[in-house]
Formats: C-alpha cells, sequence, structure tokens
C-alpha cells in the first residue's frame, strides 16, 4: 500500500486549531514511541486526500461543509465566542466560519460540532480532521483523545521498526508553520531519493522549548546527528540530499 507507512490529518490549509492539535499530537506521540513513520498534513482539497475519499465514496469536507449540506443549524456564534476569535477575524465574511487558524482548540468546540460530525458520513463527506494511518480511516470530524490515539499508532506501528538499522537521525525543528512542515516533507523525499530509508529516521520537533536547547533560535531548523546543520531556510530536497550525502 502506498501509505502504509504514513500517518495522514486531512485538514485544512493553514491547519484549523483542530487539524493543528491533532497534528501535533500525533508527531509527539511518534517521537514517544520511537516510530519511523511520516506524518503527513494533507489540505481536503490536496489530491491525495480527494482520492483517498474518493475511493470510499466520499468527498472530504468541514464541519461548514456538513452544516451546509445537511442544512444544520449550527450556532457560529457561540462556537466562536468559546474558541475566542476576535471579531474583526470573521470581517467580510459572508458565509460563517467553524473555526478559523486564528482559533483554539478545546474539548467543547468538538462537542458543539458533534451534530456535523454525526451527520457527515450520511451526507458523503469524509469530515475534517481526519485519521488516516497506515492507509486507514480510524477517526474523523473530531480530535481523539491521546490515549486512543497512541494504541492505534501502537498497533499500526509497535513492530515495524525491530528490522530498521538506523544509522542517521535528522530532526526538523518547526512549530507547525508551512515552512517547516515543507522542510519536513522534503527531508523525507531526499532521504527516500538517496534510498536511506531504512538508515535514516526522521523526527519532527514541534515543542518550542525544545528548540532552544537545541540551538535553533530560528525555524525551520534541521539537526543531523546532534549536529545543527541548517537554520530559518526553507531548504530544497537537493539541499537536503547534500547535506545527507556520506551519513
Amino acid at each position: 500500500m502506498k501509505n502504509e507507512n504514513e500517518v495522514w490529518i486531512i485538514g485544512t490549509d493553514p491547519p484549523c486549531p483542530r487539524c493543528h492539535h491533532l497534528t501535533h499530537m500525533v508527531h509527539d506521540l511518534v517521537n514517544e514511541l520511537d516510530l519511523s513513520i511520516r506524518v503527513r498534513h494533507l489540505s481536503f482539497t490536496d489530491k491525495d486526500a480527494v482520492e483517498f475519499a474518493g475511493a470510499m465514496d466520499l468527498v472530504p469536507g468541514t464541519a461548514k461543509a456538513v452544516a451546509q449540506k445537511g442544512e444544520i443549524h449550527m450556532d457560529w456564534q457561540r462556537i466562536h465566542a468559546l474558541v475566542g476569535i476576535p471579531e474583526k477575524a470573521l470581517e467580510g465574511k459572508e458565509e460563517p466560519v467553524c473555526c478559523p487558524a486564528v482559533a483554539q482548540w478545546t474539548p467543547e468546540l468538538d462537542e458543539l460540532l458533534r451534530p456535523c460530525q454525526e451527520q457527515a458520513l450520511s451526507l458523503g463527506i469524509m469530515m475534517t480532521p481526519v485519521l488516516v494511518i497506515s492507509g486507514r480511516v480510524h477517526h474523523q470530524g473530531s480530535v481523539p483523545s491521546r490515549e486512543q490515539t497512541k494504541t492505534w499508532l501502537t498497533r499500526a506501528y509497535g513492530e515495524a521498526d525491530a528490522n530498521i538499522d538506523v544509522q542517521t537521525i535528522v530532526e526538523v525543528l518547526g512549530p507547525g508553520c508551512a515552512n517547516c512542515e515543507k522542510v519536513y516533507q522534503n527531508t523525507f523525499k531526499a532521504v527516500d531519493q538517496l534510498g536511506l530509508n531504512h538508515r535514516v529516521k526522521i523526527v519532527k520537533i514541534t515543542d518550542i522549548n525544545e528548540f532552544a536547547k537545541k540551538g535553533v533560535h530560528i525555524t525551520p531548523g534541521l539537526i543531523i546527528n546532534g549536529n545543527v546543520v541548517s537554520k530559518g531556510k526553507v531548504l530544497a530536497v537537493d539541499q537536503i540530499m547534500r547535506l545527507l550525502e556520506g551519513v
């Protein structure tokens, strides 16, 4: 299977608070479990996301899309107030938005959006955020608990790394911005093109408290075997390949 060694979070671009929180949580768990897998955040409009949902006769979409299609009355004003969205963030928007990127995730947000989650599949919509592990949908429409997500990851990949001879550890440091995600994904492409998949482990570090400890004061940061090789640059695939040559 093409994405059997990957975890996908299908959401919005830029990530909404729920997608952002889930992506960070997955990265943390992958590091905690010491897994050599790739984590991808895909926009629900991305070709891979559309094709993946289409294989199940679904289309990926947001809570807003579900509410509109199902004519579900949602108290958007309460939702916006709950997550603390400034009024100016909504100026000029003709239609209600479920949770813009300026908001913060909270469990209550999932509860308020539950009516959309419960009706999404019957309306033919794979509702964001969607958690796909090893090519299989494990959760959609809300943020699953950390404990449940850890269990899913352990079941899918708990013994997957037993035969991997890791000789190089590459760390990509960034809080989750587009530039940091670009470097993270480019690193996987570089490793793949060099044929180093079974020798190189790629780790995404999103905890800002760790950045300074590792000598990175501006992100994206790239560290190879403990040595900082790049700070504040969006490295292209070929640039990362050159840094990895000889490892």
